[in-house]
């Protein structure tokens, strides 16, 4: 059987004295709370283990994070204020000033790095955006990502921020 190696460390001198010495202990230390659930101690809510564990998995995780829900946690969020600073700086100017602006792709580009490299949902980000509808979010999110289609230097410009967001 396993479990009679432990069971003769933790005495008696039958096979039945050693179990019911072993299922005691065992009980003892769940009973007074000396066991730590196995979930307590996950990294990202996906790897048990240490960081450094979780940290070397990361690099070394291949497959698709749309189908893999392991490789979309794996990688960090970036935050709205990342986001917001990181067009503010590839623009040259403060989102204020575009934010608004008829035209200006710098929302547009906002809401979709919002969603792809934030992971945020349509609501929050049309929230952190000026309070938009989740709907106008949507296709907001949308119609950028058809103008990415088409513009090879506006799509540049955006791989070139989602590398600086993905650091």
């Amino acid at each position: 059987m396993c479990r009679e190696p432990l069971a003769r460390l933790c005495g008696g001198r039958s096979q039945e004295e050693r179990c019911a010495a072993l299922r005691a202990y065992t009980e003892a230390a769940v009973r007074q709370g000396a066991l730590e659930p196995p979930w307590a101690r996950l990294v990202d809510r996906v790897v048990l283990g240490s960081a450094a564990f979780a940290q070397r998995l990361r690099r070394e995780a291949r497959g698709n994070g749309r189908e893999q829900k392991f490789l979309r946690s794996a990688s960090k969020a970036a935050s709205w204020e990342q986001i917001v600073r990181a067009l503010e700086q590839a623009k040259g100017e403060d989102w204020a000033g575009f934010v608004n602006r008829h035209g200006d792709w710098g929302r547009d580009a906002a809401l979709w790095l919002g969603r792809r490299a934030g992971r945020l949902r349509l609501a929050e980000l049309g929230k952190l955006a000026g309070g938009l509808d989740y709907a106008v979010t949507s296709k907001a999110i949308a119609r950028f990502g058809r103008r990415l289609a088409f513009d090879a230097s506006l799509s540049k410009q955006i791989a070139r921020i989602q590398n600086q967001l993905s650091k």
